[in-house]
């Protein structure tokens, strides 16, 4: 609705020799190319939105020029925060807009902003590179690369995939994995009382690389050392072995869809239970390979379970 909260987006940063109507037209080049960016949503009779997709949309980019001003960087900032701020509205308008800002005469910001519901972080860095691609063919004069595939192609083989045998068989192993539900690790106590908040701490790199020494000697990776922690806080903290965890997954299993621009990504409920006789080592090998497992299955859509 009119919540931003699923907002998305991030900067750009061009140095040197910038020309502002390359960009716009490198724009306008990205948004016909990937039909994901031309998302539209309209409420239908039921009050439900409906998706469709316009078969064009102008690009209007915003430029805003603050070299005359005492710090155009924390300026700029100060806008790419305003404009995050700012929801999208589903009444058929873009899901999605762009700015750029002028620092100094060889240094030019991109800002993006899309709904969360057309574009996912990986998404998003093939989006950069998309435009980088048509960009720089502008600059020397020559055709992009050929067009990826479609985020309607996606669509289409996701309803294919609904009706296939391998969806049967991942559906028959997550509800038997969740044949019993467990109880919630975490309940909210005071829901009516209390306020979130956010408690950043920064994470040193000499213990990212004791974790990745703890992983190489088990054939495991810093993820699964990770997790392996949080099991073990986690179950000891409540006293009990099973542990559930939603892990976001890219969802692009396909390498068909790897550089596709849209939203694929959906969480994958993960169930561990491990005996608290298990040393360390032996918990990250069976969290290794009880990912390994779940993320064969992991097309399957967790609202469908």
């Amino acid at each position: 609705g009119d919540s931003p909260l699923y907002n998305i987006g991030g900067y750009l940063d061009f140095a040197g020799a910038v020309a502002p109507e390359r960009i716009q037209h490198a724009l306008a080049q990205l948004v016909a190319r990937h039909d994901a960016l031309r998302t539209q949503l309209h409420i239908d009779t039921d009050g439900m939105p409906r998706q469709t997709f316009a078969p064009a949309l102008p690009v209007d980019v915003a430029l805003h020029d603050f070299c005359a001003l005492p710090d155009p960087s924390a300026a700029t900032h100060a806008l790419m925060q305003a404009q995050m701020a700012r929801p999208f509205a589903m009444s058929g308008e873009p899901l999605l807009r762009f700015m750029l800002v002028k620092l100094d005469d060889d240094l030019y910001r991109l800002g993006i902003q899309a709904h969360h519901l057309i574009l996912d972080g990986w998404g998003f860095g093939q989006l950069l590179q998309s435009l980088a691609q048509l960009y720089t063919a502008q600059e020397q004069d020559r055709h992009a690369e050929p067009l990826v595939t479609s985020y309607i192609d996606f669509i289409e083989a996701d309803q294919r995939y609904l009706q296939s045998a391998r969806y049967a068989r991942d559906r028959e192993y997550w509800l038997d994995k969740y044949h019993v539900l467990p109880e919630p690790l975490l309940s909210p106590k005071h829901p009516a009382k209390t306020s979130s908040n956010t408690f950043v701490q920064a994470f040193p790199a000499a213990l990212l690389n004791r974790m990745e020494q703890v992983a190489n000697r088990d054939q495991a990776s810093a993820f699964h050392v990770l997790l392996a922690a949080m099991y073990v806080y986690f179950t000891r903290t409540s006293q009990r072995e099973e542990w559930v965890v939603g892990l976001p997954i890219l969802n692009r299993s396909n390498a068909l869809f790897r550089a596709t621009v849209g939203m694929f990504t959906q969480v994958s409920a993960v169930r561990f239970q491990f005996s608290e006789s298990l040393s360390f080592s032996a918990l990250v090998r069976g969290i290794r390979d009880q990912l390994k497992q779940d993320f064969r299955h992991q097309r399957f859509p967790l609202s469908e379970m």
